[in-house]
């Protein structure tokens, strides 16, 4: 069914007549004429019944008529929305990212960004770097910001910023009054580490066994950086976090640095490797990450 079908046959009802619907549409007489007939092929039902000069409605198509608006206004906003999306106003961008980048960095760049436009709905999951950039792959997601993926998974990945991490601690913990802070003081420590997937738990785990010090102490705390926060500022343990993650350090905590041992993890844009062209909303978004993500630590 084409929306001009629809239009002329609006506009015959509105005036009376095939003529009048032709001067008002700026159509010859016969194209409004052939805009009937085909809607009536398509439809299988007459529309009007002809008495002289004037027409009349048949049932069918007064029950046209009855929905017509219904179906121009549809296809109207339909319309809009096609516009809007190729210009990058409207549409659904679907990101995945790890904490504490989507609590500490992302709503400040996504407030005016929404209220810029405020017509494209933003979907944002909040996970750890192996399943978000398994859920990239699958096409789940359009964007994931997190730590390098896996290399079979054939996605790209563009750095922006290095996480670093540093140690927290109770601010009664007998550490705290270190002057300097070296990986044997750790040991048999009790050191809280994350759920295995973290890659943060990784970078921990790596550094400290090159040293030929295990990390695990026997408890794992999954779930989020401010539960082994909260946990920390309780003496529960002792954690290495991300720095931005106690910038400046809770109540009842010390923020330290671990001599000689370099924490960090570079975090970045991962995307399908595949040419594929991005929506405009989504574009419009990665130059905003792009650009202020690497503005908040500068280039590498």
């Amino acid at each position: 069914m084409e929306l001009r079908h629809i239009y002329s046959f609006q506009a015959i009802v509105q005036e009376g007549s095939f003529l009048k619907a032709a001067e008002k549409l700026k159509y010859a007489q016969s194209t409004i004429t052939l805009h009937i007939q085909q809607l009536e092929a398509e439809l299988g039902v007459k529309l009007f019944i002809r008495q002289g000069k004037k027409v009349q409605l048949t049932e069918a198509g007064r029950s046209l008529q009855e929905q017509s608006d219904s179906l121009v206004a549809r296809a109207m906003a339909l319309q809009q929305t096609m516009f809007n999306l190729v210009a990058g106003e409207a549409g659904h961008v679907r990101i995945g990212v790890i904490a504490p980048t989507a609590s500490l960095r992302l709503p400040q760049i996504l407030a005016p960004f929404c209220q810029e436009r405020p017509r494209i709905r933003l979907t944002i999951e909040v996970g750890n770097t192996p399943t978000i950039s398994q859920r990239v792959a699958s096409g789940a997601l359009d964007l994931g910001i997190c730590s390098l993926p896996e290399a079979h998974l054939g996605l790209d990945f563009e750095p922006l910023f290095v996480e670093h991490l540093s140690l927290l601690l109770p601010e009664r913990h007998p550490l705290a009054e270190e002057a300097t802070i070296h990986v044997q003081d750790l040991a048999h420590q009790r050191l809280l580490l994350s759920e295995r997937e973290c890659p943060y738990r990784g970078i921990i785990e790596r550094e400290l066994q090159k040293r030929r010090k295990n990390p695990y102490s026997g408890l794992e705390i999954g779930g989020s950086l401010e539960t082994i926060t909260r946990a920390v500022q309780c003496g529960l343990g002792i954690a290495i976090i991300p720095r931005v993650a106690a910038s400046p350090p809770p109540a009842q905590t010390v923020l330290r640095e671990i001599e000689g041992v370099e924490l960090s993890l570079p975090i970045g844009l991962v995307l399908p490797a595949e040419e594929i062209s991005p929506s405009r909303a989504l574009e419009a978004l990665l130059i905003l990450l792009h650009k202020e993500l690497r503005q908040e630590v500068g280039h590498f």
